[in-house]
């Protein structure tokens, strides 16, 4: 597929995750709610990689070995039912960066469930996703931390302003992923691509000049999900 930048009119570049594999739970049948099973990703990004490659310079393009540990990190945390939920949710994280991230134009996403059926045939969802699906997301949801959301999960991206803290309480439900680098816990800085995960009291302070951000996914709990689930019915 060709996919033309809406700035220069040129093809765009293509960067590519093959045969990605993440071990979740994910679906909506009784067993399925209990145990992992595997997911095999196939993620097309769409992106003017040039910067990059006449400088040599990382940040110029997207890391995708950090981009495959967000997207493995928010579907083993979201416990999506359905497989279009969990491609809806990456679409959105990869088409809305975190300051100073490269700017992915587009994306392909394909997630393959091999398990579902028995080995009788193996269900995919496959869904293309630009700049024109992320525009319409910021109409329907007025601007705040939330960036997807379903019954059973939300995706949030958690702001930290210069100078100040992030505090997660004890008992949260809440998976972090650092985004940006420069993050404190406890004294130690944390890497970007570390992950924290809820049920402890946790304060991440931004001692730097601008402001730092950190991925959160919460399943909303059995309790909620089952009260979700009944509003849908």
């Amino acid at each position: 597929m060709t996919v033309l930048s809406k700035i220069t009119g040129r093809p765009l570049d293509v960067i590519t995750l093959r045969d990605l594999v993440v071990h979740c739970v994910i679906g909506v049948n009784p067993e399925e709610k209990i145990r992992s099973q595997l997911l095999r990703l196939d993620i097309k990004l769409y992106l003017d990689v040039s910067p990059a490659g006449l400088s040599g310079i990382l940040s110029r393009t997207v890391d995708y070995s950090l981009i495959a540990k967000q997207l493995a990190f928010i579907l083993t945390h979201s416990r999506f039912r359905l497989l279009e939920s969990a491609a809806e949710a990456l679409a959105v994280f990869l088409l809305t960066p975190a300051q100073g991230e490269a700017l992915i134009q587009a994306v392909d996403i394909e997630i393959h469930k091999p398990e579902a059926l028995g080995g009788e045939a193996i269900p995919s969802v496959r869904i293309f996703r630009d700049d024109e699906s992320r525009s319409a997301w910021i109409r329907a949801n007025p601007p705040s931390s939330i960036l997807f959301q379903v019954p059973e999960a939300v995706m949030e991206r958690r702001v930290i302003a210069p100078k100040a803290e992030l505090l997660m309480g004890e008992g949260e439900e809440s998976a972090l992923m650092i985004e940006s680098a420069g993050l404190i816990l406890s004294g130690k800085t944390l890497a970007v691509g570390s992950t924290l995960i809820g049920a402890q009291r946790l304060i991440l302070h931004n001692p730097n000049a601008e402001e730092r951000s950190v991925l959160a996914v919460t399943f909303r709990g059995q309790q909620r999900f089952q009260l979700a689930e009944d509003r849908l019915h």
